[in-house]
């Protein structure tokens, strides 16, 4: 009995000196590619050890970091390189802990609190990555981080987004290579690595292309992201590279997708008996190849990973009008190289270089249903990719102050080589708009772009505060040219519709063969910057505080080199307060509040600052063939009768004073969340995580055109420019100020708009999201992620993109183009998926074998039905000052109505299926002579489940004689989620 209670009082001082030692670790800020490691040491009786020496050893490339706890025996190593360590605890001169294995990861604080004994054996608890989990109490950025290895045993396809779907409150986009963050677009978020913006140039629209095998850890942030990160809205998904080490490594892997094992989805056929989306004769097979080698150029000192990742993938399709077969091919030679150069222990250089340049070739065919592949048609090739090239620096002045700096530069290109000079056609009176005649190639188009990036950061250490501030600043140029193929009087793209009236350009309701010219080039830039300052404050040994500010500055150029847009003063406060009830590390509650700037995107120097000119010609038809179609000349352009009518939307000149507003501010968001996190025993933890974020400011680009009409008639000026298109970039829901020269007397008039006579609704969009995790390891052979996420995400705009109708524009959407287009624009939005469960993991079978499942059930978006705009309604009634133009109308069927005319406001038709997915992998892995031998089966889809992503939501169509009907293809699939494909890889390395 005396033996058990003196046993029982040494466990409890030993848990309470251990509680002691979590509760007392300082807060720390994170950084972008690094991880860090704290704590506090303790005796048994609870006291803390003050000069006790801990000495942090890489044990792939073998420098050391050392450092001595303070009065309040804390401690900690920062900016610690992702990998595995043995770390050494020496007391007095003596060494107690010699050798423990320690894993630090991407943005991850790593708590490491030994409690002593009086004599040289050691009681310790570690918070050590995957082996226990703890909670961290310094902070609340919402997210995951996966490491190669991880994501090498999971049926998890190469690209961020495939990793970002593993996490609660990211979405799949069904029209952009990219996912929806927290409600925001697919164009909205943040992608770098080794501390580079790697987002795509042109449209923010997920990242550049990546040579996968060089990730070494990736980590997806969804919110309470610190003032180190901005432009953007979403959320950020952040990786770093693979490293060398001393000891030399190579390896090779082979991947084979084969075409016998791609499982093609059923054609879907409209009502009518048309084809909606063509699977026929369908197939892909995709080959890629790895090869690395790694090692020491010189001990200790300098290091580099190399990678070559040649690629091939194939695929063959019909098109829906079931006139056309294409043979695709896509060919890279990606390269990647990283070197480590550690000056001495305490400062390292680190530099990254990769080449991601692709060929692609399209070998068209007449195609039809009975007799399948025909003759060639034509051949269209482009090129893109670029290179990227950067220089990390990080220092330890002293024990307590720290310095990075990054400067690096991304270019990025396309070209389109067209094999002949035939227009574009597309026939909507026949063939429900598809393509027609022989060409190959409708738009030609050579872009360049070039980011310079550089950043400087500084960390000081205080006893209760970390201080991080730096500056960040990035230069974009862009070098773009556009123009539609065809030859003198062919060129364009043509349609053959019917249209309906167009009073100001004298165009009647009919049936007509429409020409457009769009015409695109200059010589852009897109500037930022920015600064910041971030301090985390351990108020006491329960409450913690990450307080950040971040001021930045966009600025948009034009052809001319004069600013269009410049935003000022954006203050971005972000905040952190973080409580451990128990004071134990064991659960946390937590509160943020973060409000995050989206700049002006590249596309819109491109769409609104080029020197864009575009024209419509309206012609009548002419030769018919005997099905009704279009004869087509020589040139390729259809036959057709007199020009009608011209309407010039674009004129091509470029005013800076008329393409922005004057007052125009940035476009912002705000967050808050509330959330709590506790560890259910040493291998789980689980929580919950309330979110809400306001979209309070937007900027679109609106056509004032109907409104200035009216202002210049109210102030008798003259438009002797003969201009009637403006669009400009506002804020819609505030007043717009402008300038322009109308009546051509050499002084610009000034246009003064209200908001009122706008009657451009205020750009609402709203998410609320209550977030449920569990993540662990339930066994030593199980490691699981699970979260249910309900959310609403509501509002009058999806945001920089639109996915119902598939504009990858960021910025140039048809949203706010008119008050009219903005009718009954108010309800769900396309990012709404009100349920979604997830569940991925990794089990262990044996030793050799390992199974990978990744599981998801979400609810389908929301279904709209688009008419076009009935006359003498709404914003198209009067005194509406859109009234006189109703100009939505030419956007056809664009509009929250009914084919009747009854108002149907967004999301209000219905919903999508719920979308299943499920992923299954096997690896097999043994030792091979020398090294590691692998092989890994994948079958993603593995049901082949043949689910909408989104359907035909047009609700009417227009008759021959331009009366309206119900169209009968409404709710028809246009995208089916990916079809059961194979992947086959086998890997060795040594």
């Amino acid at each position: 009995m005396k033996l058990n209670t003196a046993k029982n009082i040494k466990l409890s001082v030993l848990a309470t000196a251990m509680a002691l030692a979590l509760s007392g670790s300082p807060a720390l800020a994170q950084d972008n590619t690094t991880g860090l490691l704290k704590g506090t040491i303790s005796a048994q009786n609870g006291s803390q050890l003050t000069d006790v020496v801990i000495t942090l050893r890489h044990l792939q490339q073998g420098f050391s970091r050392t450092v001595q706890t303070n009065s309040k025996g804390e401690y900690v190593l920062r900016a610690l390189p992702v990998g595995e360590y043995s770390v050494s605890v020496t007391q007095d001169g003596k060494p107690v802990i010699d050798g423990e294995r320690i894993s630090i990861s991407l943005g991850q604080a790593v708590t490491y609190a030994p409690v002593l004994s009086s004599s040289d054996s050691i009681e310790k608890i570690a918070i050590m990555g995957s082996r226990i989990q703890r909670i961290d109490t310094s902070d609340s950025t919402a997210g995951l981080t996966f490491d190669a290895v991880t994501l090498d045993q999971m049926p998890v396809n190469t690209g961020f987004e495939n990793i970002a779907l593993l996490t609660p409150g990211v979405a799949r986009s069904s029209e952009f290579k990219a996912s929806s963050f927290g409600g925001a677009s697919a164009a909205e978020n943040g992608y770098f690595l080794n501390g580079m913006n790697i987002s795509a140039l042109r449209t923010g629209i997920g990242s550049i292309d990546l040579p996968w095998e060089a990730i070494a850890q990736t980590q997806v942030k969804t919110g309470g992201i610190s003032a180190e990160y901005d432009r953007f809205i979403g959320g950020v998904v952040n990786a770093v590279s693979k490293t060398g080490g001393n000891d030399s490594r190579f390896g090779a892997e082979l991947r084979y997708d084969p075409a016998a094992l791609h499982s093609a989805h059923s054609t879907v056929y409209n009502p009518g008996g048309s084809i909606s989306i063509n699977n026929k004769d369908s197939e892909a097979e995709f080959y890629e190849a790895n090869v690395w080698a790694s090692g020491a150029l010189i001990e200790d000192k300098l290091f580099v990973y190399a990678l070559f990742n040649p690629r091939k993938y194939r695929s063959q399709y019909a098109n829906s009008a079931a006139t056309v077969f294409t043979e695709h091919e896509k060919d890279d030679s990606r390269w990647f190289v990283n070197m480590d150069w550690y000056i001495s222990d305490d400062h390292v250089v680190t530099f990254t270089a990769l080449d991601n340049s692709a060929k692609l070739r399209y070998d068209n065919f007449s195609w039809d249903q009975q007799d399948g592949k025909g003759d060639a048609s034509g051949v269209t090739k482009s090129t893109s990719g670029g290179t990227m090239y950067s220089a990390r620096y990080q220092g330890f002045i002293t024990d307590d102050f720290s310095v990075s700096a990054t400067l690096g530069r991304l270019e990025d290109s396309a070209d389109t080589i067209p094999t002949n000079r035939l227009p574009g056609i597309w026939d909507y009176v026949n063939l429900n708009g598809q393509r027609y005649g022989d060409w190959t190639t409708s738009n030609l188009i050579s872009e360049t772009y070039q980011r310079d990036q550089f950043r400087l950061d500084f960390t000081y250490l205080l006893d209760d505060h970390t201080l991080q501030f730096g500056l960040d600043s990035e230069k974009l140029s862009v070098d773009y040219l556009e123009f539609q193929n065809g030859e003198a009087e062919a060129r364009g793209w043509w349609e053959y519709r019917t249209y309906v009236a167009i009073p100001r350009i004298g165009l009647d309701a009919g049936t007509y063969v429409m020409r457009r010219q769009r015409d695109t080039g200059g010589k852009t830039e897109v500037n930022s910057l920015a600064f910041y300052l971030q301090d985390s404050w351990q108020i006491n040994d329960n409450l913690v505080l990450n307080a950040g500010l971040r001021y930045s500055s966009f600025e948009n150029t034009a052809t001319t080199g004069e600013n269009y847009v410049e935003l000022d003063d954006q203050l971005a406060p972000r905040l952190q307060l973080i409580w451990d009830p128990t004071g134990t590390g064991d659960s946390k509650v937590f509160a943020t509040f973060g409000r995050y700037f989206q700049p002006v995107s590249a596309n819109m120097n491109i769409k609104q600052a080029s020197g864009q000119r575009d024209v419509y010609n309206y012609y009548l038809p002419d030769q018919l063939n005997s099905d009704g179609s279009l004869v087509l000349g020589a040139d390729g352009a259809p036959s057709h009768g007199a020009l009608v009518a011209t309407n010039v939307v674009q004129s091509g000149a470029v005013d800076v004073e008329r393409i922005a507003a004057d007052n125009l501010g940035p476009m912002y968001s705000d967050e808050f969340t509330l959330g709590y996190e506790t560890q259910f025993n040493d291998k789980v933890k689980g929580g919950v995580r309330f979110v809400y974020r306001d979209l309070k400011q937007s900027i679109e680009d609106s056509d004032l055109g109907p409104v200035v009409a009216q202002w210049l008639q109210q102030n008798n000026i003259a438009n002797n420019a003969n201009e009637y298109y403006f669009y400009t970039l506002i804020n819609p829901g505030k007043d717009v100020t402008f300038h322009y020269d109308f009546d051509l007397d050499g002084v610009k008039e000034t246009v003064a708009l209200s908001a009122a006579d706008l009657r451009l609704p205020k750009p609402e969009r709203k998410y609320l999201a209550w977030e449920f995790t569990l993540d662990g390891k339930p066994t030593d052979d199980l490691q699981l992620w699970f979260s249910y996420v309900w959310s609403h995400n509501w509002g009058m705009t999806e945001g920089l993109v639109r996915t119902d109708n598939g504009q990858a524009d960021p910025g140039w959407t048809t949203s706010y183009d008119y008050a009219d287009l903005m009718d009954h624009a108010a309800g769900n939005l396309p990012n709404d998926h009100r349920h979604a469960f997830k569940l991925s993991g990794v089990y262990d079978i044996s030793d050799n074998w390992t199974l990978g499942f990744v599981a998801r059930a979400t609810s389908g978006a929301p279904l709209n039905k688009f008419s076009i705009h009935p006359t003498g309604v709404d914003s198209c009634a009067e005194p509406s000052l859109w009234a006189d133009w109703c100009a939505s109308q030419w956007y056809d069927e664009s509009s929250f109505y009914d084919w009747d005319g009854t108002p149907a406001p967004r999301g209000s038709a219905g919903r999508l299926d719920w979308l299943y997915e499920f992923d299954l992998s096997l690896t097999y892995q043994r030792q091979l002579g020398d090294g590691d031998f692998s092989v890994k089966a994948t079958v993603f889809n593995l049901f082949n489940f043949d689910t909408p992503l989104s359907v035909n939501e047009v609700a009417q169509i227009t008759q021959t004689d331009n009366s309206f009907a119900a169209n009968p293809d409404w709710n028809t699939a246009t995208v089916l989620q990916s079809n059961r494909t194979v992947s086959l890889v086998v890997r060795y390395q040594f």
